[in-house]
């Protein structure tokens, strides 16, 4: 049931972020609009989050015309997500933490996966210590592709 949640939040937070990221990409330049702090509060599974930013300040969530925006790094950071900006391609770049991650490894295997799938063996999903404490390796194929974002 925890993975499901933390699923719906994950999928909660990249939609919120997609949402910015369409409204932002429609016109370019400046806008002057009116914003609301009104204590609003965010909780997750009924406990309160406290975003905050990257030195640790509270970042209060606001309103624009109606719409509800929430600090990305704030809420990705109390969802214990890894945040990064690619200010290149001016992305927000939100990954999960390897120790959080579902790893998974097959009974002869020399890597571990985050794919269950890849080069169709037949996997097991472990924590993350415990594919380490096999002396497993990274696959260059599902994990090393994807902490490089590709």
């Amino acid at each position: 049931m925890h993975r499901k949640k933390k699923a719906l939040a994950v999928f909660f937070l990249a939609a919120v972020v997609l949402a910015l990221s369409l409204s932002v990409s429609a016109s370019t330049g400046t806008v002057t609009k009116e914003l609301s702090y009104s204590e609003i509060k965010i909780t997750l599974d009924g406990e309160e989050l406290l975003p905050v930013d990257a030195a640790g300040n509270f970042v209060e969530p606001f309103i624009i015309d109606g719409t509800t925006y929430l600090p990305v790094r704030g809420i990705a950071s109390a969802l214990r997500l890894n945040v990064g900006w690619d200010g290149a391609t001016k992305t927000v770049l939100l990954t999960t933490p390897e120790k959080q991650r579902p790893i998974y490894i097959t009974r002869t295997g020399k890597h571990y996966h985050y794919d269950s799938t890849c080069n169709g063996g037949t996997y097991w999903e472990v924590p993350y210590e415990t594919a380490i404490g096999f002396g497993l390796t990274p696959c260059d194929k599902c994990v090393l592709t994807a902490e490089n974002g590709y």
